[in-house]
């Protein structure tokens, strides 16, 4: 296990909206984010009516505080394992995929993560 912790989207959708998880967002270390994250969070920004001018400095800000993880072969094949074994949503996997090819912690809100290892449920 690295110090780096993945955030997945929930957590960030939280604290942009309601500036929870200040403890984990505002840090002088990097954070980690699974690139597929952006389109989860600008998506759920929209349905919020957010002025689009507003969601891209949000997300402007995500990523001058985060290290992409980007999707590559060895997350794509160890995603779809997790699909076909726990039968998991595909952003879902590669979400998690991102965090343990990469020793990190998945900090989340989504209760669908739970019991898989490596991950804490704020």
């Amino acid at each position: 296990m690295t110090d780096y912790n993945l955030i997945d989207s929930s957590i960030w959708i939280d604290y942009l909206v309601n500036g929870n998880h200040k403890e984990f967002i505002e840090t002088k270390g990097k954070l980690l984010l699974a690139t597929i994250s952006l389109i989860e969070i600008k998506k759920k920004l929209c349905k919020l009516k957010i002025p689009l001018e507003e969601i891209n400095r949000k997300i402007e800000f995500i990523k001058k505080q985060s290290i992409l993880i980007v999707l590559d072969e060895h997350i794509a094949h160890k995603a779809s394992e997790f699909v076909v074994e726990n039968d998991m949503p595909v952003a879902d996997s590669v979400v998690y995929a991102s965090s343990i090819e990469n020793n990190a912690l998945l900090l989340t809100l989504d209760n669908d993560f739970r019991g898989l290892s490596n991950v804490k449920i704020l």
